[in-house]
C-alpha cells in the first residue's frame, strides 16, 4: 500500500525532473542559437575581410549572402550583441562603398548602416570603433549634425591610443575639415600626429590620403617638424632624391608655395 508521504515525494520528484528537463532543453536551445549566430557572424566577417583586402566593391550576389549572414547572426543571438550589429552596419556600408558622398543611390544602405551602428553603441556605448564608424557614415551622408559631433568626440575620448581609432578619426576629420570647429580640428590634428608617430607604414597611409584630398599643406604646417622629418615627409620636391621609402613613390611632398 502506497502511503500519502511516498505519493507526495514521488510527485515532487517528477516535478523536479520535469523542471530539470525543461531547463536543460532551454539551455540547449540557447546554445544552438549561440552557435548559429556565431557561424553566421564569422561568415559575414570573412566577406568583409575579403572586400577590405581586395579593395573592391562586392558583387550583388556576394553582398546579398553577406547581408543574410549578418542578419542571421543578429537574429539568432539570444539578446543584443554590439559586435554583430557593428558587422551588419559594415556590410551595409560596403554595398555602395564606391559611390560619392551624398549620392542618393547610396542613401538607403548608408542609413541602414547608421541604424545598425546606433544599435551597436546602445549595447556598447564606450566602444570607440563604432563611434568612428558612425562619424564616417554621417560623413558619407553629408550630415554634419550633433550626432556627427558626438561620434567624433566619443571616438577620440574612448580610444586615445588605439591606432585604428586615430587613423579613422584623422581620415574623417581631414575630409570633413571645413565643417569642423576649432576644438574638433585640434583633436583631429592630435589623432593625425599619433598616427604619424606610430610607424612609417601609417605615415605613408596618412600622407597618401592627404595628397589625395589636398590636405598635405595643412599637415605640414600643423604637425611637429621633427616628427615630419623623421618620417621623411613635408620636404620640397627638389629634395626628394633616391628611391622613395617605405612606399613605391614619394608622398607628402611639400606643396609649392
Amino acid at each position: 500500500m502506497t502511503t500519502p508521504t511516498k505519493t507526495g515525494a514521488s510527485r515532487l520528484q517528477r516535478i523536479a525532473l520535469a523542471i530539470g528537463l525543461l531547463c536543460a532543453l532551454a539551455l540547449a536551445l540557447v546554445g544552438v542559437r549561440f552557435i548559429i549566430g556565431g557561424i553566421a557572424a564569422h561568415q559575414a566577417q570573412r566577406f568583409i575581410d575579403d572586400w577590405e583586402r581586395l579593395g573592391e566593391v562586392p558583387t550583388d550576389t556576394a553582398w546579398e549572402v553577406a547581408e543574410a549572414a549578418a542578419q542571421r547572426a543578429v537574429a539568432f543571438y539570444p539578446g543584443d550583441n554590439g559586435d554583430y550589429y557593428e558587422r551588419l552596419g559594415e556590410v551595409y556600408e560596403w554595398q555602395h562603398e564606391s559611390l560619392n558622398f551624398g549620392d542618393p543611390d547610396a542613401r538607403a544602405s548608408r542609413e541602414q548602416a547608421l541604424a545598425a551602428y546606433r544599435k551597436a553603441v546602445a549595447v556598447r556605448p564606450d566602444w570607440p570603433d563604432t563611434w568612428v564608424q558612425i562619424a564616417f557614415v554621417k560623413l558619407r551622408l553629408l550630415e554634419f549634425d550633433e550626432e556627427f559631433d558626438r561620434a567624433l568626440q566619443l571616438g577620440f575620448e574612448n580610444g586615445p591610443w588605439r591606432m585604428r581609432i586615430n587613423r579613422g578619426l584623422a581620415t574623417v576629420g581631414l575630409i570633413a575639415w571645413p565643417q569642423l570647429d576649432e576644438e574638433q580640428q585640434r583633436r583631429i590634428l592630435t589623432s593625425a600626429e599619433r598616427t604619424l608617430a606610430y610607424s612609417d607604414t601609417q605615415a605613408l597611409r596618412l600622407f597618401t590620403l592627404s595628397d589625395h584630398i589636398d590636405q598635405t599643406a595643412l599637415l605640414c604646417h600643423e604637425l611637429p617638424a621633427d616628427l615630419l622629418a623623421r618620417r621623411g615627409v613635408c620636404i620640397p620636391p627638389a629634395s626628394a632624391e633616391g628611391p622613395p621609402w617605405p612606399g613605391d613613390r614619394w608622398v607628402g611632398l611639400l606643396p609649392p608655395a
